[in-house]
């Protein structure tokens, strides 16, 4: 059996990790010129991580990550509104049941687990057409490559997924997200303690250790057609900071993209 893999992502290394314990030929197609470590912070929840322990890359992502022992919910004034025991979890589920890490890293170590003979970059998917029992894809160079099963993990603009399904559209859920990460730790935190903050008009913040030796923090916001009261400081210093960035709606508008 012959599966072809459209995106060298997070979603495309791992599925293919999965069809080859099953015995399958895999073919992934990147369409960047070389795979880097993009991104910023993310989590592993324990459903993930049992996945990753299932798929035997486990280990490989734990020794990159940083584990979190408590999730702490807060208020606006740091109130601590509610707390998980990931620890509890752990010893229950007999492994980690919530880490964190730079994407970079978790790409880094999946890739480890694979040979990069299968991975090709370069390959730019642009079409996708049914062609009897098959999948004929289209690359921008002219290639075809045809086969009974492909999985289309190029994201949010996914050339096969419009192609194939020409009615589905991306659907702008009215939030901005801010993500950063900075070398180092603030003074006295934890980098074991994930904590979540509660702003005004539902706005939410995530502090968090994305790769050892380093903080990040996620910001979510919705975006109501007026900048919410308790951001417009944080807005000021950051035009300070970056004084090209002078138009509000280029900081929190939705992004077009084709």
């Amino acid at each position: 059996m012959r599966a072809v893999i459209i995106g060298a992502g997070i979603a495309g290394l791992t599925v293919a990790k999965g069809l080859r314990l099953l015995e399958w030929e895999t073919e992934i197609y990147e369409q960047a010129s070389e795979l880097k470590p993009l991104g910023a912070g993310l989590s592993l929840s324990a459903n993930a991580l049992r996945a990753l322990r299932t798929l035997g890359l486990y280990e490989a992502v734990v020794a990159e990550a940083q584990p979190i022992h408590r999730l702490d919910l807060l208020d606006d004034k740091g109130q601590v509104l509610q707390s998980t025991d990931f620890q509890r979890f752990s010893r229950q589920y007999g492994h980690l049941s919530m880490a964190v890490l730079h994407r970079g890293d978790l790409h880094k170590a999946l890739l480890s687990e694979l040979p990069r003979s299968i991975i090709r970059t370069d390959m730019e998917c642009v079409d996708a057409r049914q062609v009897g029992d098959n999948i004929a894809l289209r690359f921008a160079n002219g290639e075809i490559v045809e086969s009974e099963l492909v999985l289309a993990c190029d994201g949010i603009h996914s050339a096969v997924r419009r192609a194939l399904f020409p009615q589905s559209r991306e659907h702008f859920a009215r939030y901005a997200c801010w993500r950063a990460i900075a070398p180092g730790f603030p003074q006295g935190m934890d980098p074991a303690r994930l904590t979540e903050s509660w702003g005004p008009e539902n706005a939410s913040a995530w502090p968090r250790s994305p790769a050892k030796g380093s903080t990040g923090l996620l910001a979510v916001v919705p975006i109501t057609g007026t900048t919410p009261s308790w951001l417009r400081p944080i807005l000021q210093k950051f035009r300070r900071c970056f004084p090209d960035f002078t138009s509000r709606r280029s900081l929190i508008g939705p992004r077009r993209t084709r």
